[in-house]
């Protein structure tokens, strides 16, 4: 377990749960999902835009203390399929976010590379961004505990 320092106060919680882990602890929890439901279709594509919004936050967070330590995250947005989808990977993990719809009905997916779900799902809420990306960077923080 690291001391804290009196630089941590500029570090947000999440922050502190990368480095951890980095450093062998486990900080990780199950990433909150729900089942993937239609709705209005201005509500889904609201909530894929708060979603891919929080994004650049989570990882601009998350590489701050990667950097040096290990290889950095990387979000992608899809262009030219005619879809709102972006991509968060991590080495050949990657998670997507994309959004359906048909007529004025619209839903938000997640599809994990590394995870098959059993039923279209998608994160419970924005915070659940935070445990996805831990989630991607689980093979560095296993090899630590090796």
């Amino acid at each position: 377990m690291r001391t804290q320092s009196q630089r941590d106060v500029v570090f947000t919680p999440f922050m502190l749960r990368v480095r951890a882990a980095l450093d062998g602890e486990n900080r990780r929890t199950p990433v909150r999902l729900k089942p993937s439901a239609a709705r209005r279709l201005a509500w889904a594509t609201d909530e894929w835009f708060y979603l891919r919004c929080r994004s650049e936050q989570v990882i601009a967070e998350a590489n701050a203390m990667l950097n040096g330590r290990a290889p950095v995250l990387d979000l992608d947005d899809e262009v030219g399929t005619g879809r709102l989808a972006f991509t968060v990977s991590w080495g050949d993990r990657s998670s997507r976010v994309w959004l359906g719809e048909t007529g004025r009905q619209g839903w938000v997916q997640l599809e994990r590379s590394y995870q098959l779900a059993l039923q279209p799902e998608e994160p419970a809420d924005p915070s659940a961004l935070e445990d996805l990306v831990l989630e991607l960077l689980e093979p560095v923080t296993r090899k630590n505990d090796d």
